[in-house]
């Protein structure tokens, strides 16, 4: 059984962090100015519904920066919007004291895209001026790099769908810089070579680009950062629902990375304009499975048996003879390692299922709660690497995307 890796539990534990900061905000008048774009009734389609997810977005973030204490002037602009009007509003917002971070919601129209350079970089909250920004990476890069971290402590294969994106190379940028291993794929690659990987990143907005087909059990975490509005009001993600059900751990659409790049703006507004050592949300690590423990365990059962014997596999005179104990316990050998242990206590034959044996290899039975004697570490017992990934470190005097 899949378990869900939740971006509002994420959001709720950043919400909780940092409200106490409204206090100090909330009289200073501090604002943050988040710019979007409104779709002509005559665009295509797929600009409509990109404009949708947008305004989304933005919305998400007047609430999330007014919980803070600040003032949020969500600031709309008809697409009939000129360069003149657009240098204006981004003029205006640069010169106010007030107005502490500025956002421009992507994508722009293309004619107007070129003078988001124009913004003051110090108010680049969401990384949009790259290099001159305070930030290496987006938010949403940002965010999806520390769901990864739990789940990436043994030098995993990591792929990348959607790698030269905007949000895809900051991803990059971000994990590489952390020193893990990445398969980067884009339009025109063979996606199935994502069966190969650890941890599938995918941050295409391509609606069901992932199915069935690309993902599988030993996928420890697949993360869908995709975020696309439906006519009949739903969302869709870069993962087809059809396999939902496959890997160890998924990030949902809608409920996944959308509150996680909350969360992180939360704390980077924070961090810039009160308290630059406040504290970060985090990810728990979870249990999951190595595709070596996955293989052992359910294409092996009967090895699993073989590693450490117990009482019921044994005659009383077996055990005397081997000096084990009544719990089945060796009395003169050390205890057995933890990797044998968790491939250990999977001693069920496996079923034809390669996803149910994946959810009772980790102590997930047929799907209910896992029993604490079932349960592997946190992450397998692979010797760690030894590059250890750098936290997020407060901004110098303005942030940014």
């Amino acid at each position: 059984m899949t378990e869900h890796v939740s971006g509002r539990d994420v959001l709720r534990q950043a919400r909780n962090l940092y409200q106490h900061y409204r206090d100090t905000v909330e009289p200073t008048d501090r604002r943050v100015a988040i710019i979007r774009f409104e779709p002509a009734a005559t665009d295509p389609p797929d600009w409509q519904i990109r404009l949708q997810a947008s305004k989304v977005s933005a919305e998400q973030k007047v609430k999330s920066f007014e919980h803070l204490g600040f003032k949020a002037d969500h600031i709309v602009l008809p697409p009939e919007t000129t360069r003149a009007q657009f240098a204006e509003v981004l003029e205006r917002a640069n010169q106010d004291p007030q107005t502490r971070a500025i956002i421009v919601q992507f994508p722009p129209p293309a004619h107007l895209r070129p003078l988001v350079e124009r913004m003051d970089p110090q108010k680049d909250i969401d990384a949009l001026l790259k290099g001159r920004s305070s930030y290496q990476a987006c938010a949403t890069a940002e965010g999806i790099c520390r769901v990864v971290e739990p789940f990436a402590q043994d030098d995993p294969t990591i792929a990348v769908v959607g790698s030269k994106g905007f949000v895809g190379q900051g991803v990059v940028t971000t994990l590489r810089e952390q020193g893990h291993r990445l398969m980067e794929l884009d339009a025109g690659d063979d996606l199935l070579k994502v069966r190969d990987a650890d941890i599938v990143v995918s941050v295409t907005g391509n609606p069901g680009i992932l199915g069935p087909e690309h993902l599988q059990p030993h996928h420890r975490l697949v993360v869908d950062s995709g975020f696309v509005p439906q006519a009949d009001g739903s969302v869709r993600g870069d993962v087809q629902h059809a396999a939902y059900h496959i890997p160890q751990h998924l990030t949902p659409v809608p409920g996944g990375i959308g509150p996680v790049e909350m969360a992180t703006l939360m704390e980077r507004v924070i961090r810039k304009e009160v308290d630059p050592n406040a504290q970060s949300w985090k990810v728990e690590p979870r249990p999951y499975l190595t595709k070596e423990q996955m293989a052992q365990g359910a294409t092996t059962p009967s090895a699993s048996a073989a590693t450490t014997q117990t009482p019921t596999q044994q005659t009383p005179k077996e055990q005397q003879a081997q000096g084990t104990t009544a719990s089945g316990a060796s009395a003169t050998t050390a205890e057995p390692s933890a990797q044998q242990t968790s491939v250990a206590q999977q001693s069920t034959p496996a079923s034809n299922n390669p996803v149910a044996n994946a959810a009772r290899l980790r102590g997930l039975g047929s799907g209910g709660p896992a029993q604490s004697a079932q349960t592997p570490p946190p992450g397998p017992v692979a010797p760690p690497r030894t590059h250890a990934p750098k936290p997020p470190a407060p901004p110098g005097p303005g942030p940014g995307r």
